[in-house]
């Protein structure tokens, strides 16, 4: 690299500390007979200095060569050397006056070589010199994915019974609210209520870890008006007498929609944070109001209040971790929204000033297939409210009366009591007859030849035996007699579904699939099996098959299958169920 000039050496100077993260080193020794001398010193060192580099390769420069900021500083620095193996050593300016002349922080590595006498003593001397803000930024950047790390800890330490105790309650106020014909008006629209907040509840859990990047965030094409009204909703269940929310027309519930890609929880939440914070900072009363400012390629949505307004000084913190404004406030609302956009390679913008307001902005690609009208998929099912979806009742009738007419019968699985009795009550809304089980080996004492499920839904974390040992056993142990019907086996979990995919890879052949708690009946009625396509396993068998000879398929489980002339499969050698060691069927 050639310099010409000195303002161009300042310019190198600055383009390759930062390049080298701002680390300037040289290597000084010295020798009882030879005195001090420079070793080496890296290019970043050779720059900042004014001198050419120094290698080991080259014969050592002695002191009386060094430039003279150089070893002024070096007569400075091992003056206040106490002999410790490391040692911060006083910061070093640049003197020249063209130079931007920024401040360096420099730390001193001692080392000796040789023994015996001190005229065979060697001392080696390593001073890293470092740009003083960018280190400070880099120490920050330190502290910054410290606390991210602490945040996922945190997430990932409580999503699971977190999630367990918001699928207990929306699991069983569910199922009481699938019996509309019998609840009055505010019954149901108190049970509304409280399956929304649990909704709201697992937005939070899964934004932290999002956030936090333990969760990939779920990114799908959706109509934001249905979001933004979905959390207008949400929201006016806490807006008093002193509050209102006014909304672009753009966004009321009767405008064109409006399709744009994202995470439909996790923006959910950031909307949900804001329009909460913008309330909060008008303790008085006032105006809320949420804009779309967006265009073909860029959604843009904001929310404005006229409150107290914030700082410079807070601004410049405000989306920092545990930072926040408020004595009640965790710090962790706008840090969310700052990552949650991140991911959605968007940012979150804000404008403040103190008495008059504040306007927070989300501005995001869009990525939609099609901005001119909705696609099939997105006409054919568009998102619904959840009283909409219990109002919506023909296909879960349908389902019912499917479920009945073929006595499905299912097994759920968990240690939890709240949890486990909700979801019974949602299948048996469904049509299934429904057993219930604290434990899986309670539930594999129970099978019999003619009592085997069509459905298991099983926990993933219980004692003894757990959900991925439950399925091993049932497709490694379990005798081919009690899964002719192809059972299909749902492991649960209040974790995130990433932890999982190992699991569900290796059994991608069977009918396994995850279910992610909290989920709603909706989900649990879109996961489960077409029932009027009854998959037994020997609906797998190719055409051609000849009674007698093995099936020919790759199913490991099946090498030892022999085809009978009724078409049935038999087994060579098959093992006994394991005898009952528990008795907590409910």
């Amino acid at each position: 690299m050639s310099v010409t000039g000195s303002a161009d050496r300042s310019s190198a100077v600055a383009d390759l500390l930062k390049r080298s993260a701002g680390r300037a080193e040289l290597i000084i020794h010295y020798h009882a007979t030879r005195g001090y001398e420079l070793v080496s010193a890296n290019t970043a060192a050779s720059l900042l200095f004014e001198m050419p580099p120094q290698s080991f390769a080259h014969r050592p420069r002695p002191w009386e060569q060094l430039p003279m900021s150089l070893a002024t500083y070096l007569a400075q620095a091992l003056a206040e050397f106490t002999g410790s193996d490391e040692e911060a050593m006083p910061d070093f300016r640049p003197s020249a006056p063209d130079l931007a002349a920024p401040t360096y922080k420099s730390s001193l590595f001692h080392s000796t070589s040789g023994a015996g006498a001190d005229v065979n003593l060697e001392h080696w001397y390593l001073f890293c010199f470092e740009r003083a803000d960018l280190a400070a930024t880099q120490h920050r950047n330190k502290v910054e994915s410290g606390k991210l790390e602490n945040i996922g800890e945190l997430a990932s330490g409580v999503a699971h019974d977190f999630n367990n105790l918001i699928m207990g309650i929306q699991a069983n106020a569910e199922a009481i609210l699938a019996e509309q014909q019998a609840l009055k008006e505010n019954q149901k629209n108190a049970l509304i209520n409280i399956v929304r907040a649990c909704s709201s509840g697992s937005a939070l859990t899964r934004s932290l870890l999002g956030y936090a990047k333990r969760q990939p965030l779920a990114m799908t094409q959706f109509n934001l008006v249905d979001m933004v009204n979905d959390v207008v909703r949400i929201d006016a269940l806490a807006l008093d007498a002193a509050h209102e929310l006014v909304m672009d027309p753009a966004l009321s519930s009767k405008a064109p929609p409006i399709l744009v890609t994202g995470c439909y929880s996790s923006l959910s939440h950031c909307l949900l944070n804001l329009v909460k914070n913008a309330r909060e900072a008008m303790p008085r009363g006032g105006k809320v109001q949420i804009h779309w400012e967006g265009d073909e390629q860029t959604a843009r949505l904001s929310v404005r209040d006229n409150g107290v307004g914030i700082s410079k000084e807070s601004l410049e913190q405000i989306f920092k971790p545990f930072y926040s404004t408020k004595k009640s406030g965790t710090g962790l609302g706008l840090a969310m929204v700052k990552g949650i956009m991140s991911q959605h390679d968007g940012t979150a913008e804000i404008a403040s000033e103190e008495n008059v307001g504040t306007a927070v902005t989300l501005a995001w690609p869009r990525k939609t297939t099609s901005l001119k009208s909705p696609p099939r998929a997105i006409a054919a099912e568009p998102r619904k409210t959840t009283d909409e979806i219990m109002k919506a009742k023909p296909a879960t009738a349908a389902v019912a009366a499917m479920a009945a007419k073929t006595k499905r019968l299912a097994f759920v699985i968990d240690d939890d009591d709240l949890v486990r009795g909700g979801v019974q009550g949602l299948l048996q809304h469904l049509g299934y007859q429904v057993e219930g089980y604290g434990r899986g080996e309670a539930a594999i004492a129970a099978l019999a030849p003619q009592h085997v499920p069509k459905l298991i839904l099983v926990d993933y974390h219980m004692p003894g035996m757990d959900g991925s040992e439950f399925i091993r056993y049932w497709y490694s142990e379990l005798p081919q007699e009690y899964r002719e019907i192809d059972t299909q086996i749902l492991l649960v979990s209040g974790h995130p579904p990433s932890q999982f995919q190992e699991i569900i890879r290796k059994y991608s052949e069977h009918n396994v699939g995850l279910l992610q708690k909290p989920f709603s009946m909706e989900t649990l009625q879109k996961k489960l099996t077409d029932f009027s396509a009854l998959r037994s396993i020997t609906t797998r068998i190719r055409p051609g098959s000849i009674p007698g000879r093995p099936v020919p398929i790759g199913n490991p489980s099946m090498r030892n299958a022999v085809i009978k002339p009724n078409g049935n499969p038999s087994f060579r050698g098959t093992r006994p169920v394991p005898k009952p060691r528990l008795a907590d069927q409910s």
